[in-house]
Order: structure tokens, then sequence, then C-alpha cells
């Protein structure tokens, strides 16, 4: 019967270690405190600027969203479809977890509802462009027909036809 031998394998965590790069501060890497103690060592202009960057940091996912969304096209396939979806949830998520990004502070001086509204109002931008999506897709129902189906269709007033000129 043949023998295994078990590797154990020393690691000299000490010696290994290598130094901080210049200007690394290792207290900023383990914060346990939240945001908002953060930001309370800091003066109330200061913490409401933070805050009022904080509300339009979206804008800049908000907008790379509807982008694809428009990239996407306006075809009904199943990744125009995703996107669209997408786009639905992204805003909506946000706008429902605007509580946890913007907690209410302890100083009654330090304004925490404009900022939330304006966080809000950059997402209802994404979400008002996947409901013009949506309907330039053809599956938002605009007639009521759409919702009742012993009512007739409306009637199509123009027709798309292509033509292949032979010369």
């Amino acid at each position: 019967m043949a023998e295994f031998r078990k590797f154990a394998v020393q690691h000299d965590a000490e010696r290994t270690r290598a130094a901080d790069p210049p200007g690394f501060d290792p207290s900023a890497t383990r914060e346990s405190d939240s945001t908002s103690v953060a930001r309370a060592k800091l003066p109330l202009a200061q913490r409401q600027e933070a805050l009022q960057s904080q509300a339009l940091a979206p804008f800049k996912q908000v907008a790379m969203l509807c982008f694809m969304m428009w990239m996407s096209g306006s075809a009904l396939h199943i990744f125009s479809i995703m996107t669209t979806l997408n786009g639905f949830y992204q805003p909506l998520s946000a706008i429902l977890k605007s509580k946890d990004a913007f907690p209410a502070d302890l100083d009654p001086e330090l304004n925490t509802t404009m900022p939330r509204i304006t966080f809000c109002l950059v997402h209802s931008l994404g979400l008002a462009f996947a409901v013009w999506k949506i309907a330039g897709m053809g599956l938002l129902p605009t007639h009521l027909s759409d919702w009742v189906s012993s009512m007739r269709s409306p009637v199509v007033l123009e027709h798309a036809v292509g033509n292949l000129l032979r010369r």
C-alpha cells in the first residue's frame, strides 16, 4: 500500500507583507461607521453639498441605460424587450431604496428631502424613457380593445408598403 504524504506550507505574513503605497490611509478602508456618521464630521454646508452631489450621481447611469434602450431598437426581439424591462426595474428599485441612500440625519438643520427628491426625479427620467420605449414597441395598451376582447380594434389609418423598383 502506498503511503501518502501531507504537504504543509508555512507562510510568514510579516515578512511577505508589502509596504503601503504613499498616501494610503488604512483607516479609510476599514471604516465601520455609516456614511451619515462620517458626514457628521463635516460642516453643514459641505454635508448638504455632498448630499446634492450624491443625488445627481446616478444621472450618468440613467443616461447610459436610456442610450442602451435606444440602441436596442423598437422591434420585438428578446434583447430589446429585456433591455426595456431592465429600464423599468433599475429606476424603480432605486426609487424604492432611496430611503436607504438618504437616511434621516440626526442633525435637524440638514435637509435630506430635496436631495432625495432630486435622486427620485433623475431616476424618473429613466422610467419615462422606458415608458416611451415600450409605447414605441407597441406593447403599451393605449386603446380600449387592448383590455376588452369583445371590442373591435381601431381602424388603421395608414399602411407602410415597401417597393423594389427595377430599372
